[in-house]
């Protein structure tokens, strides 16, 4: 799941280009196996407690090898979404439940800080490796990337038969059908409206009416869940400071996440025209700074250094690396990038690694497959949430300042007309033969102008929203040392 949107962002752009996708459906199944994720995460934890955790991760694990057969076979839009949505099913139940089985693996409270820094730090480590090798063959060609995660799948499924022990809960009630349908259809609702944003436009019903009823859905479900003995997510557990603010950090750090490697992985292709592999290449120092911060974090609390000091500190280190990266320019150099990204790894270790530590530890026995679950869900909410309010800022202003623009230059009202046929044919191909070539020259520079300034607006919007939650977070957590 790590490698996953790796391969995803920088091989989408070929596959949306080749199976003719349009930008609403861009908009949508860019996100959609995110969306996934996060719809199926509480139901595949309930039902790992039930059936058995290592059971359900390995059921995900196949699904996740399916999945990336039926997208690199895609012949058109349905059949490419279809294949997302079948591996976010896949990886909400292999990811989640992999966490979840942390205390299985590791059941001596002493050893969970180490363990969690540890599983943190291998995954990245694995991202770092194989994150370069999905690059490399979305150059080769993107229907080759998308069977790389399936190939991990694959060796992973065979390696936990044997080196996994199995894991479930001894006393729990009835399976919560109703309290998991209204989290999926309310999340899945909520994020949809906020993906249709990005080509819609705020005010368009399109994404009101999606957004009011996740929304309302959301409410029911609170609602519910605090009604029953035996919830499918037990929100009681939520009122503990630590929980909360464990839960908005992971948030928090994904939108930093999401930002991160979409917008950089777009404005690399887009602006610098950098191959596939050399976009996998210039995020490497983002995920070697990972390992080195779960490594540095995780000593960190093993001496007691507490959650109230490391979880902020790294929160706020992604929100000014992310405003440090709006100030790139059209033509920027690599290096500018480079102290940011580093920064961006360590910072995003220090927020998740305390956090991940909360969750296993302040899980009740019977239900650590839905709480360990829960962990994933707030952080793809929060992916979900990057991918969409930094794709709804960023296409929000730029057509508005590139109309703008050349309102200001003299175009001619007809001329407008072709603005974004000219656009789509330079994203698509690399230029735009097929149009006047004097109009086309001034599209074309006017449209980097725009895009220049339309993602410095939007990478500090989401750098002062992870600087809020961030405060909100310190304020949440107690001033003592954390007993997690």
């Amino acid at each position: 799941m790590s490698v996953d949107p790796s391969v995803h962002n920088i091989a989408f752009v070929g596959a949306a280009n080749q199976l003719g996708m349009t930008g609403n459906q861009r908009s949508l199944v860019a996100s959609i196996g995110t969306l996934c994720i996060a719809a199926a995460i509480l139901a595949t934890g309930s039902l790992g407690d039930r059936l058995g955790r290592k059971k359900i991760m390995q059921a995900g694990l196949l699904l996740a090898v399916i999945a990336g057969v039926v997208t690199s076979l895609a012949q058109n839009t349905a059949m490419f979404a279809a294949g997302r949505v079948i591996g976010g099913i896949g990886y909400a139940a292999s990811f989640g439940l992999s966490f979840a089985l942390l205390r299985a693996v590791a059941p001596d409270e002493a050893q969970m800080s180490r363990a969690v820094a540890q599983w943190l730090a291998l995954q990245t480590v694995g991202v770092v490796v194989l994150g370069l090798l999905g690059g490399y063959l979305a150059g080769v060609g993107w229907r080759v990337a998308y069977l790389l995660p399936s190939a991990i799948a694959a060796l992973a499924f065979l390696f936990c038969l044997r080196n996994v022990p199995e894991a479930r809960a001894d006393n729990l009630g009835p399976f919560d059908t109703l309290g998991l349908v209204l989290i999926a259809v309310g999340l899945v609702c909520t994020l949809d409206g906020v993906s249709a944003s990005a080509s819609a436009g705020w005010g368009n019903p399109k994404v009101l009416i999606p957004l009011a009823i996740g929304v309302f859905v959301l409410l029911a479900f609170a609602l519910y869940e605090m009604q029953l003995q035996h919830p499918a997510f037990p929100i009681r557990l939520f009122r503990d400071p630590e929980m909360s603010a464990a839960a908005l950090s992971g948030i928090a750090f994904n939108i930093g996440n999401a930002v991160v490697v979409l917008q950089l992985s777009l404005l690399w292709q887009y602006l610098y025209r950098y191959h596939p592999f050399k976009v996998s290449l210039g995020l490497t120092p983002l995920s070697l700074a990972s390992v080195v911060g779960a490594t540095w974090v995780g000593s960190l609390l093993a001496r007691g250094v507490p959650n109230r000091t490391l979880i902020p500190a790294g929160l706020f280190t992604v929100a000014a690396s992310i405003a440090w990266m709006a100030f790139a320019w059209e033509s920027t150099p690599y290096y500018f990038f480079l102290v940011p990204l580093l920064l961006a790894g360590v910072g995003m270790m220090f927020a998740q690694t305390p956090a991940a530590r909360v969750f296993v530890s302040k899980s009740p026995p019977d239900l650590v497959g839905a709480l360990g679950s829960s962990r994933t869900f707030f952080g793809q909410v929060g992916f979900a949430l990057g991918l969409a309010l930094s794709s709804s800022f960023l296409y929000g202003l730029f057509s508005p300042e590139l109309h703008s623009q050349l309102v200001r230059a003299g175009a001619a009202p007809g001329d407008l007309s072709q603005v974004s046929g000219i656009v789509q044919s330079y994203v698509s191909v690399g230029s735009a033969k097929a149009f006047n070539p004097q109009f086309a020259y001034q599209v074309l520079t006017k449209a980097v102008d725009s895009y220049v300034f339309s993602y410095r607006i939007m990478m500090l919007a989401l750098a002062a929203l992870i600087a809020l939650l961030g405060t909100v977070v310190c304020w949440q957590l107690p001033g003592r040392k954390s007993r997690a």
